[in-house]
């Protein structure tokens, strides 16, 4: 019998990079051993190759279809776990809304101005897997404002609305004033929310703050902190929730903190300290 796979496999022997050999090896054995198995036919191939080229038509530089069919998936999750760097920070996943171009902010800052939601003060450390603090880390950060809405699908917002760069301190601290995020539906309006339809799968997501952290040296990390009390915590959508980053957000009485940010009304806290991995 002609052997489709194996033809197919070693075409990639000769790569330049040793690793795209291999890897793409493996991904034509198992695509080839999904295409025997399920018996698939030359239309639902067809249908597939629709949807692929569905996503690709609505993805732009705000919005990634591919990123929300690999996270409904679960592959993006996969990915998380199988290269988790030992003693460092659960990483989550990045979501189909971060923007590379968010505005650096000074330490401390308040992303707020005004707007409605909970005032929620997050503060707290990055450091290394032994404890020590790392000077001069980077927070990148995005969340979704009161309505559930990133600024992506909200026209109404202003395009860098809860989202931020920021700098942490010689001792790896760094603080802001935001909103307590809501849980929100993944995006319906794309191929993916047709399938989710179609698997009778819900859409929804608990609330989350999103982190890319990085620092010279050390491996960055991607990841998202839960509210422990909000919903969906144990059925997420893109199954991003992991242990270690579900944490109480607590009712806050900092004076200092209530007064360096003008806060009159009641407002919360939620701390984390983000460990990262050297780069060996």
């Amino acid at each position: 019998m002609y052997s489709v796979t194996e033809d197919a496999m070693n075409s990639f022997s000769k790569a330049i990079d040793p690793r795209l050999a291999h890897v793409m090896a493996l991904m034509v054995k198992h695509l080839h051993a999904f295409v025997s198995e399920s018996k698939i036919t030359k239309e639902e191939w067809m249908m597939g190759l629709e949807f692929l080229t569905a996503s690709a038509t609505i993805t732009t530089e705000e919005r990634n279809e591919f990123s929300l069919m690999s996270d409904i998936m679960g592959i993006s999750s996969m990915v998380d776990v199988v290269s988790q760097p030992p003693g460092t920070s659960p990483s989550s996943v990045l979501g189909p809304f971060h923007n590379h171009d968010s505005s650096t902010h000074p330490n401390g800052a308040d992303l707020v101005k005004g707007q409605d939601g909970k005032k929620t003060w997050v503060h707290g450390r990055v450091l290394d897997i032994h404890g020590k603090p790392i000077a001069h880390a980077q927070i990148d950060f995005w969340q979704n404002a009161n309505n559930g809405l990133y600024p992506a699908q909200d026209p109404e917002q202003d395009p860098q609305n809860l989202r931020c760069k920021i700098e942490c301190d010689e001792q790896g601290q760094f603080d802001f004033l935001t909103i307590r995020p809501l849980p929100y539906t993944v995006p319906t309006d794309g191929p993916v929310g047709a399938l989710l339809r179609a698997a009778n799968r819900h859409w929804w997501r608990p609330a989350h703050f999103h982190f890319i952290v990085s620092a010279p040296g050390y491996l960055g990390l991607v990841t998202e902190i839960f509210p422990s009390d909000t919903p969906y915590i144990d059925n997420d959508t893109v199954f991003g929730v992991r242990p270690g980053l579900v944490i109480d957000f607590k009712p806050c009485q900092n004076k200092q903190v209530a007064n360096k940010y003008k806060l009159k009304e009641d407002f919360e806290e939620a701390t984390f300290e983000f460990k990262l991995a050297q780069i060996k």
